[in-house]
């Protein structure tokens, strides 16, 4: 259902124009070690699948909450008259340090989403990644878990789409932790096949199959989504 819906607002018009909003884990910095970031990953499926007929545009600062990304909303969003947006946050308005209250996470996160149906745009909300546990204060822990499941709930109730990579990326590091540690950098931050990973399953979302177009150069990632693919049928049962 997502892929269909997707592929029908990306014909809409050519070249459509892709937006990655969010904080550290979409801005594209030297953290990627010089490889494909996971935003990278999705527009090479897309062109592999599609050809060139869109533009992917990457708004993401590393710290930023959605308070942040609601007072940048037109110069780094509206400006650019998006017919998608990914938006992926919340890991740093469920710091304890930042004092943000569950809330105001709530209304500010609906408010992003709103802002971007206003546009007349696709809005795709996602989830993080999983974090390391025993890196994190337990408070934060926690939090991070709350703020992710009310993303969950407001993809719900806006009825918008969700990309929930920690509902997948929980079964990895609760399972088999010694696959799931290697993808984090620390304890908030993926690794280049962290990226490669969630990238393969961005695209997968967006209906495109990355090991029929790119295996030769993502094996790696291949091996752990079919992993996951596993753990979930596994799960269902």
């Amino acid at each position: 259902m997502s892929a269909e819906l997707i592929e029908q607002t990306l014909a809409k018009q050519t070249p459509s124009r892709i937006v990655a909003l969010g904080s550290s884990n979409t801005e594209r910095g030297a953290h990627s070690e010089g490889k494909y970031h996971w935003f990278d990953w999705l527009d090479l499926g897309l062109k592999r699948q599609f050809g060139s007929k869109h533009h992917s545009i990457n708004v993401g600062i590393s710290g930023e909450t959605t308070s942040q990304l609601l007072a940048r909303f037109d110069s780094a969003v509206e400006v650019y008259k998006p017919h998608i947006v990914l938006l992926t946050v919340g890991g740093n308005d469920s710091n304890p340090e930042r004092q943000i209250d569950p809330d105001l996470f709530r209304k500010q996160l609906t408010e992003l989403v709103q802002r971007i149906q206003g546009l007349g745009a696709l809005c795709i909300l996602q989830t993080y990644y999983s974090i390391v546990e025993e890196e994190m204060d337990p408070l934060y822990f926690k939090q991070f878990h709350d703020y992710m499941q009310i993303i969950r709930e407001v993809a719900e109730e806006e009825n918008t789409l969700l990309h929930d990579n920690l509902k997948r990326w929980e079964l990895l590091r609760l399972q088999a932790p010694e696959v799931y540690k290697p993808l984090m950098r620390d304890a908030m931050h993926v690794k280049p096949l962290g990226n490669m990973l969630w990238g393969m399953d961005i695209a997968r979302f967006f209906g495109v199959w990355i090991n029929d177009l790119l295996s030769e150069w993502c094996e790696e990632g291949l091996q752990l989504q079919q992993q996951i693919d596993k753990m979930e049928l596994a799960h269902a049962d």
